[in-house]
């Protein structure tokens, strides 16, 4: 893969960026390593020690509150003296609860995560960390920079879209990552072929909320005209998309995303319940009805797509004929995966104050949307054994001679061939499942 000339690393300054949550995320800690790459800093060398840390948070659930501060309690006994940055979501929504974390010197809202030069050259403050966490505006840039570079990745991820201005009941998004907005389409372009430059092999575009794409630009865009923008040029990589709301797959962009060439057969969509009380509940605007007219109608025009959905269990009111709506209709539809999330109640949003569910039956209900979500994903497999696709080629697999990669559809394969074939696609033929991969040939 291509590479850019480099300022001379800053003598013994290296970071390493811890990244939980979504792919949005992970494009985010691309970014503030691009920014620490140009100003000089280097990524840690192996049995080295890092001179910063960086932890950029998720707070979508819980859960995900509590990985952090469990990663940020560990990183201060392991580096007691390194300083540790805190960053994303979770530092967006509580900075008190991070500021009270050990080893903190400075907690950085999602505006503020951009432009880290600052940040490196301000002072130390003693007495406790410093915070800059920012409120999120009405009327909010598109932050900057765009990742460039994905160590290690065959695949770069392009953040398109940022915030959300939906407010479902149980969500905190839109409160930590802001309004909707995009990135100019002229900007897109000037960011594909940059990664086309770099050899790039796929690039997958990402967003809060991808489907809103250009609805906050003057004049108005959409997904569907980007992707129509993006298809009058012959690029060199295929095209994936992150997450899509179902009830934006209108008929303009299903006929785009079928006319895209190189696009890759594979949608994710939160369905969260197939409950039709439960999505009013939770403010969702769409009916179960109207879910399964879009997965049938992607369906028709994509017959080998990878369909993963976003399953939210133990909502609070969801009764047991509730639940075997929603189990139900994930069985009837061509799912390849499930993404199964226990309802986590957020603060400061309408669900938190709704009476929940006993944990324990929250946590039965997901572990039966798990087995179905592995139970689907088994037949999407089996369904593909003898079908050709295409396989990105990433890297080695552990048994020598042998390659791994990921097929346009989303199917983890392993396939022999020599190192020369990384950074490839190749038309591949899927002979047999090997535990959670796809034994292939190429073709």
């Amino acid at each position: 893969m291509a590479t850019e000339n480099r300022k001379p690393k800053t003598e013994n300054r290296h970071f390493r960026i811890i990244t939980f949550g979504c792919k949005v995320n992970q494009v985010d800690s691309a970014g503030m390593a691009q920014e620490l790459m140009d100003l000089g800093w280097g990524g840690v060398p192996e049995g080295c020690a890092p001179n910063l840390l960086v932890v950029n948070t998720c707070t979508v659930t819980g859960r995900a509150d509590q990985q952090a501060r469990q990663a940020v309690r560990r990183l201060a006994r392991e580096f007691p003296d390194v300083p540790v940055w805190v960053t994303g979501c979770y530092a967006q929504r509580a900075p008190g609860e991070v500021a009270a974390l050990p080893g903190v010197r400075l907690i950085l809202g999602n505006r503020e995560k951009v432009g880290l030069s600052r940040w490196l050259a301000a002072p130390g403050r003693e007495g406790g960390p410093r915070l800059a966490v920012g409120a999120l505006p009405e009327k909010e840039p598109f932050p900057a920079p765009l990742a460039r570079h994905f160590p290690g990745q065959t695949r770069a991820r392009l953040k398109v879209q940022e915030g959300c201005s939906h407010h479902c009941s149980y969500c905190i998004v839109p409160q930590v990552r802001g309004p909707a907005r995009s990135l100019p389409p002229d900007a897109v372009m000037a960011a594909c072929q940059g990664l086309a430059d770099l050899g790039y092999q796929e690039v997958v575009l990402t967003g809060v909320d991808l489907g809103q794409y250009g609805r906050d630009l003057e004049p108005s865009l959409s997904l569907a005209g980007l992707l129509g923008s993006l298809s009058t040029r012959a690029w060199p990589f295929r095209l994936r998309l992150s997450s899509l709301e179902p009830q934006e797959l209108s008929p303009a962009l299903l006929r785009e995303l079928a006319a895209c060439p190189n696009l890759c057969p594979h949608f994710h969509l939160p369905l969260q319940s197939g409950a039709a009380p439960v999505l009013a509940a939770m403010h969702r605007p769409y009916s179960p009805e109207d879910f399964l007219e879009r997965v049938l109608e992607l369906h028709r025009l994509f017959p080998d797509a990878a369909l993963g959905l976003d399953i939210l269990v133990g909502f609070p009111g969801e009764s047991d004929a509730d639940f075997a709506a929603t189990r139900d209709l994930v069985q009837a539809l061509p799912v390849t995966y499930l993404h199964v999330f226990p309802f986590s109640p957020r603060p400061g949003t309408p669900a938190a104050g709704m009476p929940p569910l006993p944990p324990g039956e929250i946590r039965t209900r997901a572990k039966i949307m798990r087995d179905l979500g592995r139970a689907k994903k088994q037949q999407f497999y089996r369904s593909q054994v003898g079908k050709v696709a295409e396989v990105l080629v990433e890297g080695p697999a552990p048994q020598a001679g042998w390659l791994q990669g990921l097929s346009a559809n989303y199917l983890r394969v392993c396939l022999p061939g020599p190192p020369a074939w990384q950074n490839r696609r190749l038309k591949t033929r899927f002979l047999k499942i090997q535990g959670e991969m796809m034994v292939g040939e190429v073709v």
